[in-house]
This record gives C-alpha cells, sequence and structure tokens, in this order.
C-alpha cells in the first residue's frame, strides 16, 4: 500500500476578517486530505515496484497564505529506484 504523508498548515496569521476562519480552513485541510488520499490509494494502492517490492511514499505539503488567501499544494515522490518512479508517475498522469 502506498504510503501518503500530509503536511498541511496556515501562513501568517488570520486577518481580522478572514475569508475563512480556522474552522472552516481545517475542514477544507480535513476534506482535501480525504479526497486526495483516495484518489492516491486508487491509482497507486496495488502498486510495487517488480524488482525490489517496496510501495511508493508521497508526502503532500499544503500551505494556506492568509495574506493571499490562496492554498498551495506541492507532492514529493520517492520510490527505490528510476523505473518504479516512472511507473509511478506514469501511473499519475493517467486520467482515467
Amino acid at each position: 500500500m502506498v504510503s501518503i504523508q500530509f503536511d498541511f498548515d496556515i501562513d501568517g496569521a488570520l486577518q481580522e476578517d478572514p475569508y475563512l476562519d480556522r474552522f472552516e480552513l481545517h475542514y477544507m485541510f480535513q476534506q482535501t486530505q480525504e479526497k486526495m488520499g483516495e484518489a492516491l490509494q486508487r491509482k497507486l494502492g496495488q502498486m510495487t515496484c517488480d524488482e525490489h517490492q517496496q510501495h511508493p511514499t508521497i508526502t503532500i505539503t499544503g500551505r494556506y497564505n492568509t495574506e493571499t488567501e490562496r492554498f498551495d499544494i506541492d507532492y514529493h515522490l520517492d520510490t527505490c529506484c528510476k523505473l518504479f518512479m516512472a511507473k509511478v508517475i506514469s501511473a499519475l498522469n493517467n486520467i482515467n
């Protein structure tokens, strides 16, 4: 099973009248984590390197910037070898 780690946080202090309050932000983080986790498990959950029998590891970092009111998400993918990395990326890029 693919290992997925999430690191979501708020950058900056919430303004006096924020677009999203702390409760709404944490709800957004929770929903995003659940949906992304489900989608990644569906796409990568059964993938194992043929040579090393390892699963991929994905770290997803999300930051909500209170000044710009933007939520940016980045991900980092770790695999045991380059060939498996290419297979995992191919699976991630598959729209189905």
